[in-house]
């Protein structure tokens, strides 16, 4: 899908509690070990270094295809969880979410960013480096359910 495709398919927008039910079901769909609700609430309306974002569909449906959230604390920018809904991946909607995060924390004095990614989730890999992302190093055990390996991805900003 193009970029401007892209665009007219979803908007872009912070997450509220009214994306909460769409989000925690991505999430499950997602991961092994999913973020509980009170989480993201917590990410929405406590945690003054947090920027959810969610990726809504432009149709008449209006649902939630995908979301980031991203923490900017001091001069780095920390991916925290990004999940795309199965039926709009491979779409280049979760590269989407990520440039906006990246591209957010320009105004900023941000100057890395940094994420985890569970060692066996090589697609995730090959897209975080295309970003610009590299290897930095590990974090031994670092997931659970299953128990695994995070490798640790960061890139320069400026």
């Amino acid at each position: 899908m193009s970029a401007i495709d892209l665009l007219s398919c979803y908007a872009l927008m912070p997450m509220n509690t009214d994306h909460l039910h769409e989000v925690e079901l991505i999430e499950r769909l997602s991961y092994s070990n999913p973020w509980p609700r009170d989480s993201f609430t917590h990410e929405i309306e406590e945690n003054g270094f947090s920027h959810p974002r969610v990726a809504v569909t432009t149709d008449d449906a209006r649902e939630v295809a995908g979301y980031c959230i991203s923490w900017i604390v001091f001069e780095t920018l920390q991916i925290q969880n990004v999940a795309v809904h199965p039926r709009h991946r491979r779409r280049g909607l979760a590269r989407h979410l990520l440039l906006r995060a990246i591209e957010d924390c320009r105004l900023n004095s941000v100057i890395a960013a940094q994420l985890e990614v569970r060692a066996s989730n090589v697609s995730a890999q090959k897209l975080y480096q295309t970003l610009g992302f590299r290897v930095v190093g590990e974090r031994k055990k670092y997931y659970s359910r299953p128990r695994e390996d995070a490798v640790l991805l960061q890139k320069r900003l400026r």
